[in-house]
């Protein structure tokens, strides 16, 4: 496809796509910009959607003006237009450069337990006594003091993030970058796009079966997000996550209208969920302040103060983390009966680490595994694999003897004869799947196995649309290829 950038012509080439979404293609033009085309009606995602369609004309026809207006001097964090990507002749805006995050993760993955929790000591689902974590706590709270600081000078600039989301920011270390900036709210243009989750519930129907926007956003809306976000991040659980079971009948909802209700995790009658951390592990003022924002409606700028003396530590008797003045499990221990045991169970330990589990299978009746020990990445018969730190931005599978890794857009096969492929990513990770008999991964829009088209040609003349994942699962010898997934929305109907 050519562009004009700067007046000069560009040609962008399907192997430069670094990201799709809903509304846009991301493209890597040179080591430091990347470029965002927003996609026309005419898109193959939108072949027989004619209300997606038409979001796209107005999306197009919003952006012709809202970009040139754009506001400048924005803090750094900000990945703000920086040029804009016109057609031939520059009469039409198709889209704009931005400078180009390298090597970052979306923040949803630093709220995702499985990402940030390694093995637990004690196996059982949901004890979070003994832990070791992937990315250490402190530096979450970090990050997140390096968000703060950008969303308020955001509100001093007059700008309102609308759409704040766990997948529009990027984390290098301990720096949160914004980025989907073109659909921040400010002046006379307004932020229309909104995530469920996020959407502060006083903006919504009450009425309503779950939370739609229906009235502008505003900063206190923003410091809203930050604060559903922080929590997941803390606890690994949404402020409307867990199980809601009342005992009167009359008071039962559909689960995506709890928000609207007010039913929180904290409600007496919520199960709260096992691998979730305990709510204990966090200081009450914090704790009081979540209560307040989620149950009680309060709005206003997330207190910095309650960043700022977050410390966390590890209890030298329990191995517990926490952030409280004493250790929750051991006084909470205090005083109380070991359980009775009743009847025997045998129990026959198979690996022992004080390293991370990363990856674990069944293969014929064989247990393999992959662990983190000291810097090294080791598969069950002691082999290393690679040395070097732990990331979250790495998946691990095991194939039978053959370890793979998946980051930044590419697979790479850790065998005798290395090899790397490069495959399209989907929410910021590599769209791939492994399973005992094969390898599947989406490139340029094509569905691959072992390096064939899947169906003979699927995807040949019809690519597979945006939005698209893949999941597979172990086969055994009565089961076929329908063990694998391909889960793409866009299909949903067809």
């Amino acid at each position: 496809m050519d562009v004009y950038i700067n007046q000069k012509r560009v040609r962008l080439r399907p192997k430069q796509a670094i990201g799709k979404g809903g509304e846009a293609d991301v493209y890597r033009l040179n080591r430091t910009t990347a470029v965002k085309l927003f996609k026309p009606p005419s898109h193959p995602d939108f072949v027989g959607m004619a209300e997606a369609q038409q979001g796209a004309r107005e999306r197009l026809a919003l952006h012709q003006q809202k970009l040139r207006q754009f506001p400048q001097s924005l803090p750094e964090r900000v990945i703000a237009p920086q040029g804009l990507v016109m057609n031939q002749g520059g009469r039409r805006i198709l889209g704009y450069t931005m400078p180009l995050v390298a090597n970052a993760e979306v923040l949803l993955r630093y709220c995702d337990l499985r990402r940030r929790v390694g093995d637990h000591r004690r196996r059982r689902v949901g004890d979070h006594r003994q832990v070791r974590q992937t990315i250490d706590t402190q530096v979450v709270v970090n990050l997140f003091l390096d968000l703060h600081e950008t969303v308020a000078k955001l509100h001093v600039a007059d700008v309102v993030i609308g759409d704040f989301n766990d997948l529009n920011i990027l984390v290098q270390g301990t720096q949160a970058f914004l980025i989907d900036a073109d659909s921040f709210q400010f002046g006379s243009f307004p932020c229309s796009v909104f995530t469920a989750r996020f959407v502060d519930p006083l903006l919504c129907d009450p009425q309503g079966t779950q939370p739609i926007l229906c009235r502008p956003y505003s900063w206190e809306s923003d410091w809203y997000a930050f604060t559903v976000m922080l929590m997941q991040a803390l606890l690994f659980v949404n402020p409307y996550g867990g199980v809601y079971r009342p005992s009167d009948p009359a008071q039962r909802l559909p689960a995506a209208a709890r928000p609207l209700h007010r039913i929180t995790v904290f409600h007496p009658q919520v199960r709260y969920p096992k691998p979730a951390l305990p709510c204990d592990r966090l200081p009450e003022t914090l704790l009081d302040h979540f209560q307040r924002v989620f149950e009680q409606d309060w709005r206003g700028a997330f207190p910095r103060s309650l960043l700022e003396n977050l410390r966390w530590q590890t209890c030298p008797s329990c191995g517990v983390e926490h952030a409280r003045s004493a250790c929750p499990s051991c006084v909470q221990s205090i005083g109380v009966a070991p359980p009775v045991q009743q009847g025997q169970v045998k129990v026959t330990t198979v690996l022992q680490t004080n390293g991370v589990i990363l990856a674990a299978t069944l293969t014929a009746g064989h247990l393999q595994w992959l662990v983190w020990e000291e810097g090294q990445f080791k598969r069950e018969d002691g082999a290393v694999m690679l040395t070097g730190d732990l990331s979250p931005e790495s998946d691990w599978y095991l194939q039978g003897q053959t370890t793979w890794i998946a980051q930044q857009g590419q697979v790479v096969r850790l065998s005798a004869d290395t090899e790397r492929i490069s495959v399209d990513c989907y929410q910021g990770r590599p769209q791939v799947a492994v399973n005992n008999r094969h390898c599947y991964w989406l490139s340029q829009g094509q569905l691959m196995r072992d390096h064939a088209v899947v169906g003979g040609g699927i995807g040949r003349t019809n690519p597979i649309l945006g939005g698209t994942s893949v999941w597979t699962g172990f086969l055994s010898s009565r089961t076929a290829e329908r063990g694998f997934r391909l889960r793409c929305p866009a299909l949903r109907d067809k």
